[in-house]
Protein backbone atom coordinates (compact mmCIF):
# COMPACT_ATOMS: atom_id res chain seq x y z
CA UNK A 1 0.00 0.00 0.00
CA UNK A 2 1.48 3.23 -0.84
CA UNK A 3 1.63 6.13 1.67
CA UNK A 4 0.92 9.38 1.33
CA UNK A 5 1.75 12.42 3.16
CA UNK A 6 1.36 16.20 3.27
CA UNK A 7 4.31 18.60 4.34
CA UNK A 8 3.81 22.14 4.74
CA UNK A 9 6.73 24.42 3.19
CA UNK A 10 7.94 28.17 3.71
CA UNK A 11 5.91 30.56 1.34
CA UNK A 12 7.95 30.14 -1.72
CA UNK A 13 7.02 28.88 -5.44
CA UNK A 14 7.20 24.95 -5.14
CA UNK A 15 6.83 22.25 -7.21
CA UNK A 16 5.26 19.03 -6.39
CA UNK A 17 5.86 16.07 -9.01
CA UNK A 18 5.49 13.19 -6.60
CA UNK A 19 1.93 11.65 -6.69
CA UNK A 20 2.31 10.22 -2.96
CA UNK A 21 2.89 13.51 -1.51
CA UNK A 22 1.19 16.71 -0.63
CA UNK A 23 2.71 19.90 -0.78
CA UNK A 24 1.09 22.84 0.97
CA UNK A 25 0.91 25.68 -1.55
CA UNK A 26 2.84 24.12 -4.41
CA UNK A 27 2.11 23.22 -7.99
CA UNK A 28 1.53 20.00 -8.72
CA UNK A 29 2.37 18.46 -11.59
CA UNK A 30 2.90 14.76 -12.37
CA UNK A 31 5.19 13.76 -14.82
CA UNK A 32 3.79 11.31 -16.57
CA UNK A 33 6.76 9.16 -18.92
CA UNK A 34 6.40 7.10 -21.79
CA UNK A 35 9.15 4.44 -21.03
CA UNK A 36 9.59 3.72 -24.55
CA UNK A 37 9.70 6.96 -25.98
CA UNK A 38 13.24 9.16 -25.24
CA UNK A 39 13.18 11.32 -22.35
CA UNK A 40 14.61 14.42 -22.97
CA UNK A 41 11.58 15.37 -25.35
CA UNK A 42 8.89 14.71 -22.62
CA UNK A 43 11.03 16.43 -19.89
CA UNK A 44 10.56 19.76 -22.68
CA UNK A 45 7.41 19.14 -22.62
CA UNK A 46 6.67 18.96 -18.99
CA UNK A 47 8.52 21.89 -18.40
CA UNK A 48 6.98 24.08 -21.28
CA UNK A 49 3.49 22.32 -20.05
CA UNK A 50 4.55 24.35 -16.45
CA UNK A 51 3.41 27.45 -18.16
CA UNK A 52 6.38 29.93 -16.38
CA UNK A 53 8.63 27.01 -14.66
CA UNK A 54 11.07 30.06 -13.73
CA UNK A 55 11.53 30.48 -9.63
CA UNK A 56 11.06 27.28 -8.21
CA UNK A 57 12.72 27.28 -4.80
CA UNK A 58 11.40 23.76 -3.58
CA UNK A 59 10.89 20.66 -5.92
CA UNK A 60 9.66 17.47 -5.14
CA UNK A 61 11.52 15.62 -7.94
CA UNK A 62 10.11 12.85 -10.40
CA UNK A 63 11.14 9.15 -8.74
CA UNK A 64 12.20 7.80 -11.81
CA UNK A 65 16.35 8.80 -11.86
CA UNK A 66 17.08 9.44 -15.51
CA UNK A 67 14.01 12.06 -15.81
CA UNK A 68 15.11 14.31 -12.82
CA UNK A 69 18.23 14.64 -13.96
CA UNK A 70 16.65 16.11 -16.52
CA UNK A 71 14.50 18.40 -15.08
CA UNK A 72 17.01 19.38 -12.25
CA UNK A 73 19.37 20.88 -14.99
CA UNK A 74 16.95 23.22 -16.00
CA UNK A 75 15.24 23.94 -13.22
CA UNK A 76 18.60 25.28 -12.12
CA UNK A 77 18.89 27.54 -14.97
CA UNK A 78 15.25 28.90 -14.25
CA UNK A 79 15.69 30.13 -11.02
CA UNK A 80 18.73 28.12 -9.20
CA UNK A 81 19.07 25.15 -7.78
CA UNK A 82 16.11 24.64 -5.68
CA UNK A 83 16.06 22.64 -2.11
CA UNK A 84 14.78 19.10 -2.86
CA UNK A 85 12.04 17.93 -1.08
CA UNK A 86 12.69 14.20 -0.11
CA UNK A 87 9.76 11.85 1.20
CA UNK A 88 10.74 8.64 2.60
CA UNK A 89 9.21 5.45 2.98
CA UNK A 90 6.52 4.31 5.31
CA UNK A 91 6.25 6.85 7.87
CA UNK A 92 9.63 7.86 7.78
CA UNK A 93 9.18 12.27 7.94
CA UNK A 94 9.62 14.67 5.19
CA UNK A 95 12.72 17.03 4.70
CA UNK A 96 14.57 18.80 2.56
CA UNK A 97 17.79 19.67 1.29
CA UNK A 98 19.13 22.64 -0.26
CA UNK A 99 20.56 21.20 -3.57
CA UNK A 100 23.00 24.52 -4.51
CA UNK A 101 24.33 25.11 -0.96
CA UNK A 102 25.20 21.45 -0.93
CA UNK A 103 27.28 22.01 -4.76
CA UNK A 104 28.43 25.11 -3.77
CA UNK A 105 29.35 24.48 0.36
CA UNK A 106 30.23 20.75 0.56
CA UNK A 107 31.41 19.53 -2.87
CA UNK A 108 33.27 21.81 -4.59
CA UNK A 109 35.95 22.79 -1.73
CA UNK A 110 36.48 18.89 -2.05
CA UNK A 111 37.97 19.57 -5.63
CA UNK A 112 41.54 19.31 -4.13
CA UNK A 113 41.03 16.33 -2.87
CA UNK A 114 40.71 14.63 -6.20
CA UNK A 115 42.86 12.18 -7.66
CA UNK A 116 45.93 13.54 -9.43
CA UNK A 117 47.64 12.35 -12.85
CA UNK A 118 46.72 12.02 -16.32
CA UNK A 119 43.36 12.35 -18.06
CA UNK A 120 41.72 8.86 -19.19
CA UNK A 121 42.34 8.53 -22.97
CA UNK A 122 38.68 6.99 -23.11
CA UNK A 123 35.76 7.28 -21.79
CA UNK A 124 34.77 6.93 -17.84
CA UNK A 125 31.36 5.26 -16.49
CA UNK A 126 30.62 6.35 -13.09
CA UNK A 127 28.57 3.37 -11.72
CA UNK A 128 25.35 4.17 -9.82
CA UNK A 129 23.98 0.81 -9.77
CA UNK A 130 26.61 -1.06 -8.45
CA UNK A 131 25.63 -3.89 -11.19
CA UNK A 132 28.13 -2.36 -14.03
CA UNK A 133 27.02 -2.88 -17.47
CA UNK A 134 26.29 -6.43 -19.21
CA UNK A 135 28.50 -7.29 -21.92
CA UNK A 136 25.82 -6.63 -24.19
CA UNK A 137 25.23 -3.08 -22.90
CA UNK A 138 28.89 -2.46 -23.15
CA UNK A 139 29.19 -2.98 -26.38
CA UNK A 140 25.67 -1.23 -26.95
CA UNK A 141 27.49 2.06 -25.58
CA UNK A 142 30.54 1.46 -27.18
CA UNK A 143 28.47 1.17 -30.98
CA UNK A 144 26.44 4.80 -29.43
CA UNK A 145 29.85 6.52 -28.59
CA UNK A 146 31.51 5.08 -31.66
CA UNK A 147 34.42 3.41 -29.61
CA UNK A 148 36.06 0.26 -28.64
CA UNK A 149 34.48 -1.32 -25.56
CA UNK A 150 37.96 -1.47 -23.92
CA UNK A 151 38.08 2.71 -24.41
CA UNK A 152 35.02 2.45 -21.75
CA UNK A 153 36.37 2.02 -17.89
CA UNK A 154 33.32 1.45 -14.92
CA UNK A 155 33.73 3.10 -11.63
CA UNK A 156 31.47 2.25 -9.00
CA UNK A 157 29.99 5.52 -7.13
CA UNK A 158 27.30 2.41 -5.81
CA UNK A 159 26.22 4.31 -2.05
CA UNK A 160 24.48 0.41 -0.81
CA UNK A 161 22.33 1.17 1.47
CA UNK A 162 21.66 5.26 1.01
CA UNK A 163 21.11 6.79 4.68
CA UNK A 164 17.62 7.98 4.06
CA UNK A 165 17.62 10.53 7.29
CA UNK A 166 21.20 12.13 4.87
CA UNK A 167 20.85 11.04 1.59
CA UNK A 168 24.46 13.18 0.64
CA UNK A 169 25.97 11.31 3.50
CA UNK A 170 29.26 10.02 2.07
CA UNK A 171 28.35 10.52 -1.65
CA UNK A 172 31.54 13.35 -2.04
CA UNK A 173 34.19 10.61 -0.66
CA UNK A 174 32.64 7.56 -2.55
CA UNK A 175 33.26 9.68 -5.78
CA UNK A 176 37.07 10.79 -4.78
CA UNK A 177 37.62 7.32 -3.92
CA UNK A 178 37.07 6.32 -7.44
CA UNK A 179 40.83 7.76 -7.98
CA UNK A 180 39.33 9.97 -10.61
CA UNK A 181 40.83 13.17 -11.78
CA UNK A 182 39.37 16.56 -12.28
CA UNK A 183 40.88 16.16 -15.68
CA UNK A 184 38.17 13.07 -16.18
CA UNK A 185 35.76 14.79 -15.22
CA UNK A 186 36.00 17.81 -17.30
CA UNK A 187 36.74 15.80 -20.56
CA UNK A 188 33.74 15.44 -21.74
CA UNK A 189 33.91 11.75 -21.65
CA UNK A 190 32.65 11.02 -18.03
CA UNK A 191 28.91 9.43 -18.11
CA UNK A 192 26.81 8.26 -15.30
CA UNK A 193 24.79 5.19 -14.47
CA UNK A 194 22.48 6.51 -11.94
CA UNK A 195 20.83 3.76 -9.38
CA UNK A 196 18.00 3.85 -7.19
CA UNK A 197 15.42 6.62 -6.51
CA UNK A 198 15.26 10.15 -8.31
CA UNK A 199 16.24 11.60 -4.97
CA UNK A 200 19.28 9.74 -4.93
CA UNK A 201 20.52 9.74 -8.61
CA UNK A 202 19.92 13.51 -8.26
CA UNK A 203 22.08 14.03 -5.74
CA UNK A 204 25.50 11.77 -7.06
CA UNK A 205 24.80 14.07 -10.39
CA UNK A 206 25.27 17.56 -8.40
CA UNK A 207 27.52 15.34 -6.91
CA UNK A 208 29.55 14.88 -9.92
CA UNK A 209 28.92 17.93 -10.98
CA UNK A 210 29.91 19.92 -8.28
CA UNK A 211 33.65 17.97 -8.79
CA UNK A 212 33.60 19.06 -11.68
CA UNK A 213 31.95 21.81 -13.98
CA UNK A 214 28.98 20.03 -15.89
CA UNK A 215 26.52 17.51 -15.76
CA UNK A 216 27.28 13.90 -16.74
CA UNK A 217 25.74 12.68 -19.85
CA UNK A 218 23.80 9.73 -18.23
CA UNK A 219 22.71 6.29 -19.36
CA UNK A 220 18.97 4.99 -19.38
CA UNK A 221 18.44 1.72 -19.41
CA UNK A 222 15.26 0.20 -20.28
CA UNK A 223 13.55 -4.08 -20.66
CA UNK A 224 12.79 -5.52 -24.20
CA UNK A 225 9.85 -7.79 -24.47
CA UNK A 226 11.91 -10.58 -22.93
CA UNK A 227 12.59 -8.50 -19.44
CA UNK A 228 15.88 -7.96 -21.01
CA UNK A 229 17.71 -4.81 -19.98
CA UNK A 230 19.62 -2.70 -22.55
CA UNK A 231 20.88 0.95 -23.41
CA UNK A 232 17.84 2.85 -24.20
CA UNK A 233 19.43 6.64 -24.40
CA UNK A 234 22.14 8.48 -23.45
CA UNK A 235 21.07 12.05 -22.19
CA UNK A 236 22.22 15.41 -21.84
CA UNK A 237 21.22 16.81 -18.77
CA UNK A 238 23.91 19.98 -19.26
CA UNK A 239 22.79 20.40 -22.40
CA UNK A 240 19.61 20.50 -20.67
CA UNK A 241 20.73 23.36 -18.55
CA UNK A 242 21.32 25.29 -21.59
CA UNK A 243 17.59 24.48 -22.72
CA UNK A 244 16.33 25.98 -19.67
CA UNK A 245 18.33 29.27 -20.63
CA UNK A 246 16.83 29.50 -23.89
CA UNK A 247 13.32 28.67 -22.06
CA UNK A 248 13.53 31.44 -19.63
CA UNK A 249 14.48 34.13 -22.67
CA UNK A 250 11.47 32.71 -24.28
CA UNK A 251 9.44 33.49 -21.01
CA UNK A 252 10.79 36.15 -20.48
CA UNK A 253 10.54 37.91 -23.61
CA UNK A 254 6.61 36.99 -23.63
CA UNK A 255 6.06 39.07 -20.68
CA UNK A 256 4.03 41.68 -21.74
CA UNK A 257 4.92 45.01 -20.32
CA UNK A 258 4.28 48.46 -20.11
CA UNK A 259 6.69 52.19 -19.65
CA UNK A 260 5.31 54.75 -17.67
CA UNK A 261 7.14 58.09 -18.12
CA UNK A 262 6.19 61.55 -18.03
CA UNK A 263 4.45 63.57 -14.37
CA UNK A 264 2.21 60.61 -13.69
CA UNK A 265 0.52 61.56 -10.21
CA UNK A 266 1.25 58.89 -7.68
CA UNK A 267 -3.08 57.86 -7.43
CA UNK A 268 -2.52 57.58 -11.35
CA UNK A 269 0.41 55.43 -11.20
CA UNK A 270 -1.13 53.36 -7.77
CA UNK A 271 -4.38 52.75 -10.75
CA UNK A 272 -1.68 51.60 -13.34
CA UNK A 273 -0.25 49.24 -11.06
CA UNK A 274 -2.89 47.76 -9.54
CA UNK A 275 -4.44 47.56 -13.55
CA UNK A 276 -1.13 45.56 -14.22
CA UNK A 277 -1.21 43.06 -11.68
CA UNK A 278 -4.54 42.22 -12.37
CA UNK A 279 -3.48 41.30 -16.05
CA UNK A 280 0.53 40.07 -15.69
CA UNK A 281 1.71 43.64 -16.99
CA UNK A 282 4.75 44.19 -16.10
CA UNK A 283 5.37 48.19 -15.75
CA UNK A 284 8.44 49.68 -15.84
CA UNK A 285 9.19 53.57 -15.13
Amino acid sequence: MTMSSTVSVPATRSLNMLPNLEMEGATKAILNLNMAEPFTPQAQEYLRGLGDARGFGKVALVGQAVAALLVLPALEMLGGLPSLIFKGFGSEAVYEVDAASYRHNTVRSRRKDLAQGETFAGYTLLDGSGRGLTPVQLSELATSLGVDPSMIRTLSVDMGQVDMGNVTAGMVEKVIATGITFGDLTSGRTLFLPGGAGIVASFMGVTIYGLGESWPRTLRLAQDADKVFHLAEVVDPQGMRQWGVGLSAELDAAVPRVTLTGAISSEARERFLALAQEFGVEVRG
